[in-house]
């Protein structure tokens, strides 16, 4: 049995204000590509389904388009919610959708009822243990595997039913061990578990919201131990935290802090009594993205920088003092340059001062002016600027000169 891992598809989400959800419908299509190419039984999507609560219509229509292609593609689906999703409204329809091959858990009472997948001569056999009148002790075999699919759950909105204390890793240790159990009880099964967390030891990115500070959100990956595979999201950077421990990442980058990474998901194979096999699968569509870092003159000229004229750019300027209009030149050689910071090697090569001491220390009324420029754009005037200012002040003067002597 295969089974393809993937999460954080993040739908609707931008990046630095730009909308791509074209790219994340290319993203859908590789995924369907995929269930094709590699038969593929079912699809998992651990959390953070969409980016908003609320997503736009066509934000919706994009899902509701891709769970159509898996399911013609001859796969199921078992998708929970994230901490970007409303598990409300992410879970609306469920049972119905559950008899259309899209089992949805965003309930933690949902958790530690499985669907199960067991291969049969004729194909894979699937049930569905949420269903009212599904058995939940229903006839399994060594070639079953029960998927629990964990939703992300705020502890302080959950703790006080499952009698815990309101922490991450509370929480899923007390969900995990009813999963754990139900695991038990289904001889020769072997389980694979969903979760949407922060486990320790991931690595992250720029793009994860933070689900809670001082480590209080970070959860041990002991929990899943009594599972063959955790398929788990939340972390946007692919990786393996233990063997059957795994982040399947994001399929777009969503920060240049994910610059370089490769993008995709896990193919889990399930044969005989085996652990599963798991293998990568990498995304060709994305976003090309570039990390510049330079003096304006030398970004400009620099035939080495090519690459990333067709790129989404994040540019660092080290100038020892703010170039003027450097968006506007910068996007003459990288047009989509969408970042610019100005981070000046060695610090700024003047002493900086507060805008108050440089008012008190101004010589004359141009002085003054050209000392709040310098303070608001963080470089000098020009001599072609320091000349208007000069002629702005002695028209201000004369104007004043003879509003005094009207009668």
């Amino acid at each position: 049995m295969r089974f393809l891992h993937t999460s954080d598809w993040h739908l609707g989400r931008t990046f630095h204000g730009v909308d791509v959800l074209d790219v994340q419908a290319r993203a859908m299509d590789e995924i369907v590509e995929w269930v094709v190419e590699h038969r593929i039984d079912a699809v998992l999507i651990s959390g953070d389904v969409y980016d908003r609560a609320q997503p736009r219509t066509e934000v919706v229509e994009l899902l509701n388009a891709t769970l159509a292609k898996i399911r013609r593609a001859g796969a199921y689906v078992v998708m929970t919610s994230g901490n970007h999703d409303s598990a409300a409204r992410l879970g609306f329809g469920a049972q119905i959708m559950a008899h259309g091959g899209v089992f949805i858990r965003t309930r933690s009472e949902q958790a530690d009822l499985p669907v199960l997948f067991s291969a049969h001569a004729s194909g894979v056999r699937v049930t569905d243990t949420a269903l009212s009148g599904a058995d939940p002790a229903a006839q399994t075999s060594a070639s079953t595997v029960a998927v629990y699919g964990i939703p992300y759950l705020e502890p302080r909105s959950v703790a006080p039913r499952l009698a815990c204390s309101p922490t991450h890793q509370d929480v899923l240790d007390t969900i995990a061990t009813s999963t754990a159990a139900d695991l038990r009880s289904r001889a020769h099964t072997r389980g694979v578990v969903m979760a949407h967390a922060f486990v320790t030891g991931a690595a992250t990115t720029d793009s994860e919201r933070v689900i809670d500070s001082g480590g209080l959100g970070t959860v041990s990956a002991d929990v899943f131990a009594a599972h063959s595979y955790a398929a788990l999201g939340h972390i946007h950077r692919r990786q393996t935290v233990r063997t059957a421990v795994r982040y399947s990442g994001s399929p777009v980058a969503y920060s240049f802090s994910e610059t370089g990474q490769t993008k995709g998901a896990w193919l889990v194979e399930f044969t005989g009594a085996a652990e599963p096999r798991v293998e990568a699968l990498d995304h060709r569509a994305g976003l090309h993205l570039a990390q510049l870092r330079g003096n304006l003159v030398d970004l400009l000229r620099d035939p080495g920088h090519a690459n990333a004229e067709s790129a989404w750019c994040q540019v660092v300027l080290t100038d020892p003092e703010r170039p003027a209009s450097a968006m506007e030149r910068i996007r003459t050689r990288f047009p989509q340059t969408v970042e610019l910071r100005w981070e000046p090697e060695g610090g700024r090569s003047q002493q900086q001062i507060s805008y108050s001491a440089r008012v008190k220390g101004a010589q004359s009324p141009d002085s003054l002016c050209a000392s709040f420029f310098e303070h608001v754009r963080q470089r000098s005037v020009s001599d072609a600027e320091q000349s208007d200012i000069a002629s702005a002040v002695a028209a201000a003067r004369s104007r004043g000169t003879s509003e005094e002597g009207t009668p």
